[in-house]
């Protein structure tokens, strides 16, 4: 299959586009959690950030190098969510009810706005290796650290359960981070709307704070209480799911 090719902007870009580093890096999140690292080209980054080849080389030298520039990009920009997530370590203390359901926000609106980065984050997932590992110092450790004592105090308090603390973050973040980066598989939507953000968010606080715990004041919106079930179906048959029964029914 032929790369596909856009037009190349060449010598001093105008005052509206993005430098050519940054159009690079832009081009390289993006093309690096479609096609993975091995997937990806030299002259199809160049071409996804309408650049010149020899900028590529000038400005980072190597796939490698511009790969590394990635993560060193996204691991800045994570700088500012790890300093919220110190202040919802603080909230966590007084208030563990609101810091959990802030982080679950704050997690949805970090996937809504770069939905690239858990992405980029699972091509390099189930290698073993520098890259992988790279991933985890600089990305995922320093994220799950700042979110641990959030979590922990959730959980403390009773308004999570839960019988291993590693298997509540990963299931949660997933939770999150999956219906956001695939709209069209879950929604058949080409992009997550703010709306829809905030319905992940809220859906993820429904499933994982405790109904009976005493600090739970959750309700659920409109949307998520108005459930619509196809007609002809007993109550039992809603309350198990019944997958044959329900598809019958529609």
């Amino acid at each position: 299959m032929s790369e596909r090719k856009k037009a190349v902007v060449r010598g001093r870009r105008p005052n509206s586009e993005p430098s050519g580093r940054r159009a690079l890096l832009k081009a390289a999140l993006s093309v690096f959690s479609k096609k993975g690292y091995e997937g990806t080209s030299l002259r199809l980054l160049a071409s996804e950030a309408q650049v010149d080849m020899a900028l590529v080389a000038r400005l980072f030298g190597s796939k490698s190098m511009l790969w590394l520039a990635v993560i060193d990009d996204l691991s800045g920009r994570q700088a500012a969510h790890l300093e919220k997530m110190k202040a919802l370590t603080e909230l966590s203390v007084h208030s563990p009810d609101l810091a959990f359901k802030e982080f679950v926000e704050l997690f949805a609106q970090i996937s809504f706005e770069i939905p690239e980065f858990p992405l980029f984050l699972l091509q390099e997932a189930g290698l073993s290796g520098e890259r992988s590992g790279l991933l985890s110092k600089k990305l995922v450790t320093p994220f799950r650290l700042a979110c641990s004592p959030i979590l922990a105090a959730a959980v403390s308090s009773g308004i999570v359960h839960t019988k291993d603390r590693d298997l509540l973050w990963a299931m949660l973040v997933s939770a999150i981070a999956l219906p956001m980066v695939c709209p069209h598989l879950f929604f058949r939507k080409r992009a997550v709307t703010p709306k829809l953000r905030d319905a992940i968010a809220e859906q993820a606080v429904l499933m994982f704070c405790s109904a009976n715990g005493s600090k739970n004041d959750y309700k659920p919106s409109m949307a998520a209480s108005s459930t619509r079930w196809p007609s002809g179906l007993s109550k039992h048959d809603r309350q198990s799911g019944d997958a044959t029964k329900l598809s019958a029914a529609k």
